[in-house]
């Protein structure tokens, strides 16, 4: 596994133990669903303004938000990726032979925030964005009440195998 990490903020010098939670939060979820094969995931670290600006770039919403996640690998609308289906070529770095999984992108700023707002750690909201993303980047969603359980059923599962607690 590749992580391919970009800190605008320079977030993971302030908190240089957070990246290796962020990273076995990576593997755990990459775990849980089983993926047979080595991945590469971007993780883009960014401010409140540049969040806003791509949230509006790219999901036409005007104001910041937490985390973005842009997956590479198209779920084909049945809630997870089926691996025995993916179109390889499409999704492999040829240099590395890992497949792009896709792209996180996570305020530090909106995460502090909601830490303090409710009342855990840095590192239990920085961690639950991350498998949030990494279930999105899965093929994972929350549009329905159902689809939502699922989701969040995963995230904690990957948090509390990690003893990432609340």
């Amino acid at each position: 596994m590749t992580i391919l990490l970009e800190d605008e903020t320079g977030f993971f010098n302030q908190y240089p133990n957070l990246y290796k939670k962020v990273e076995s939060v990576i593997e755990r979820c990459l775990d849980e669903e089983e993926v047979p094969y080595e991945v590469e995931v971007s993780l883009t670290m960014v401010d409140m303004n540049r969040i806003h600006e791509i949230n509006k770039t790219h999901r036409n919403i005007d104001r910041p938000t937490d985390v973005l996640s842009f997956p590479q690998i198209d779920a084909e609308e049945i809630g997870y990726i089926n691996w025995d289906q993916i179109d390889y070529s499409s999704c492999i770095n040829y240099d590395t032979e890992e497949v792009m999984l896709g792209d996180i992108i996570l305020c530090d700023e909106k995460a502090r925030e909601q830490a303090e707002y409710l009342g855990h750690s840095l590192e239990r909201e920085v961690c639950f964005l991350v498998a949030h993303s990494m279930f999105h980047l899965l093929g994972y969603d929350h549009m329905t009440p159902e689809d939502e359980k699922k989701m969040v059923n995963k995230q904690e599962s990957v948090l509390q195998y990690l003893s990432i607690l609340r």
